[in-house]
């Protein structure tokens, strides 16, 4: 049985290397049509507007992140300073 459990495992191995060489492939196919068909001249603009796009969008979502997190960080810096003086007060 553990022949077959090695030769599975090999077969994985196999299908995981030829679908990470198709998708290099892929991406090798598009960006030689892209450089063949001169997109390459309109492409800066439109990589400039998704990037615009994206940057707004890690904007909102760094904003609305910082906005959830922070009732959790006063909670805890608060649980922390509470204690903190319990633990000052059972010192003395």
């Amino acid at each position: 049985m553990s022949i077959l459990r090695d030769l599975a495992l090999i077969l994985l191995a196999i299908e995981a290397a030829l679908g990470a060489l198709a998708g290099v492939a892929l991406g090798v196919a598009i960006n030689y049509g892209l450089y063949r068909s001169r997109w390459w001249r309109v492409l800066p603009r439109w990589f400039l507007q998704a990037r615009r796009t994206l940057v707004l969008a890690q904007h909102g979502v760094e904003r609305v992140c910082r906005r959830m997190a922070a009732p959790v960080f006063a909670a805890s810096a608060a649980r922390a300073a509470l204690a903190g003086m319990l633990s000052r007060r059972r010192g003395e």
